[in-house]
């Protein structure tokens, strides 16, 4: 008798209710989490771990609401858990990352890039909603009988302490998988390690905790990096800064290709045809004196575009937390543009970035971008137009900043002219595809770049604003080629940080006496060592910026 009272005290409407939600939410997560692919790489344990952890995640989610039966804050949840899963998802496809607070900070400001996230919109996404719908429909087929029985915390105690208790022990299932992993490591995989361990290891309920802690976290950061330099702090600093010295105007043009996502395996790529990826730069590579480096790593964070802008064309380095161009966008940073009396921005994507801002920030005097918004295919080839046009029609030396974007993923939008076999996977014979692509452009600005008279005394330079995949097995270095009259011999460089290319550009343009030269090496100067870690300089960087440094008298020194 006192088994079957106990057994009615547990075994009622709104356990079963309670029960019926979490396997909604269980079978919802191991969707996502299967159709994303983070289990991909990781170590027998970390996924048992994840599935086990995901389980006692859907226990706790699915009382949320149900002690007071308000199916309101029930369904209000799963729609909100709904709308998560599918903008990860989205956004995964697009970019390979799943969403963070920076990404949230900058929603508004991704205009032009819906054509890459809709581009993923696939059927199983509305699964997740017709599950919700379902449950729903349950829930309030027996939301009488849920009111009129009697509030009982016992079932609703035990499947939260049961909840909490499974979700620790596939948390610690998770940890013991990691230390497995790292004694024998699998495969890396190329999704974004910041991320990576934290969200393989927890369900998208605790990503969305995660993204909000760090939202919390730079608030903190941001109220302590505006805290001035310290006297220690100011004198690390004095080894990027020299006396002011009055620049001199340069003879010659400075072209600078930013190519979106450029990675230097694509260099010795080829196709079944043994046609190479990279055919008109590697011709170019061969025929010409250049400063060429293959491992440049790239020092990105959050993969930004803007911020390569930021690394390359001021000498700075993105902020810990946070995106710079859009944050601090209209602070007054050191350039290379300002040694020109005539600069322009070529941007094929307008609205993007804050480039209306950045640009005269950077210290480009001008901005030349589409009307409207269009398709990414064909960029690159108007960006090479309107380059040519610019140095052409220019008569004083003029920086050009061409930025191209066909490159961007999803890798859908230029037509395949080249074969690829198994030895490729499908992104990245798709990826290959539109580097044949911007290969084929820019070879055409080098050759009109080769004969034209107002490039006699011009520098060019083409690199990537950051890598694509991740840094493992020859994948996630980008390149850089220098030309320059500054360069009468083939300099290779083995390895070298995107920091570097700031004062190495300075001395090929001839401002290598710039009061500013950045955190880098000038691997055309004489001396090669480092006077910063990329620690101090990431923390060095990060506060300069947040205090916006060089505003006022600071910048009259540098200028």
């Amino acid at each position: 008798m006192m088994i079957t009272r106990l057994a009615r005290s547990f075994v009622n409407n709104r356990l079963i209710a309670i029960l019926t939600i979490a396997l909604s939410y269980f079978a919802k997560f191991v969707l996502y989490r299967f159709e994303v692919g983070l289990d991909k790489g990781l170590h027998p344990w970390q996924i048992i771990g994840a599935y086990v952890l995901l389980a006692g995640a859907s226990m706790v989610l699915a009382c949320i609401g149900m002690r007071r039966n308000r199916l309101w804050a029930v369904l209000s949840l799963m729609v909100v858990m709904d709308l998560w899963m599918i903008a990860n998802s989205l956004y995964f496809y697009s970019n390979f990352s799943l969403l963070d607070w920076q990404v949230m900070l900058v929603a508004g400001n991704l205009r032009g890039f819906e054509d890459s996230i809709l581009a993923y919109v696939r059927w199983w996404l509305l699964v997740l909603p017709l599950v919700t719908a379902a449950t729903a429909t349950f829930l309030i087929r027996f939301r009488k009988e849920l009111a009129e029985e009697e509030t009982n915390s016992r079932p609703f105690a035990m499947i939260v302490c049961t909840g909490v208790v499974v979700y620790l022990a596939g948390l610690g299932l998770g940890h013991m998988g990691t230390y497995l992993a790292s004694k024998d490591p699998a495969e890396p995989w190329y999704f974004n390690e910041t991320k990576r361990a934290y969200t393989q290891r927890h369900s998208p309920a605790g990503h969305l905790v995660w993204v909000v802690y760090e939202g919390m976290k730079e608030r903190v950061l941001h109220l302590k990096a505006i805290i001035p330099l310290t006297d220690k702090e100011q004198r690390l600093l004095q080894r990027a800064m020299t006396d002011a010295v009055t620049p001199a105007t340069p003879k010659g043009h400075l072209v600078y290709l930013l190519v979106e996502s450029w990675e230097s395996w694509t260099l010795q790529a080829q196709d079944l045809d043994g046609v190479e990826v990279c055919e008109q730069i590697n011709r170019y590579m061969r025929d010409h004196n250049l400063l060429v480096c293959t491992e440049v790593y790239s020092q990105q964070k959050y993969g930004r575009s803007g911020d390569g802008q930021l690394i390359t064309q001021t000498g700075m380095l993105p902020l810990s937390s946070g995106v710079t161009c859009m944050k601090y966008g209209d602070n007054v940073y050191p350039n290379l543009a300002h040694f020109y009396p005539n600069s322009v921005v070529l941007n094929p994507y307008p609205g993007v970035w804050n480039q209306h801002t950045t640009t005269y920030s950077y210290g480009f005097q001008r901005l030349r971008e589409t009307e409207r918004m269009r398709r990414r295919k064909g960029t690159d080839s108007l960006m090479i137009d309107w380059t040519i046009e610019e140095l052409r029609q220019a008569e004083e030396p003029t920086c050009v900043l061409a930025l191209t974007i066909s490159m961007h993923a999803p890798f859908t939008d230029v037509r395949p002219t080249l074969r690829f076999g198994d030895e490729y996977s499908s992104i990245e014979a798709n990826y290959l595809q539109t580097v044949h692509y911007m290969d084929r452009h820019v070879g055409r600005f080098l050759a009109w770049a080769d004969t034209a008279a107002v490039m006699r005394d011009a520098t060019i330079v083409i690199t990537a604003d950051h890598n694509h995949f991740e840094r493992a097995q020859g994948k996630g270095l980008c390149p850089l080629l220098i030309q320059s009259p500054t360069i009468d011999r083939p300099i290779y460089i083995p390895q070298a940080y995107q920091m570097d290319l700031f004062p190495t550009v300075l001395h090929a343009i001839g401002q290598h006496n710039y009061a500013w030269h950045g955190f880098g090496v000038d691997w055309l100067g004489a001396d090669h060592h480092r006077n910063f870690t990329e620690e101090q300089a990431y923390a060095l960087s990060d506060k300069m910026v947040r205090t916006n440094y060089f505003r006022s008298s600071v910048i009259d020194s540098i200028r």
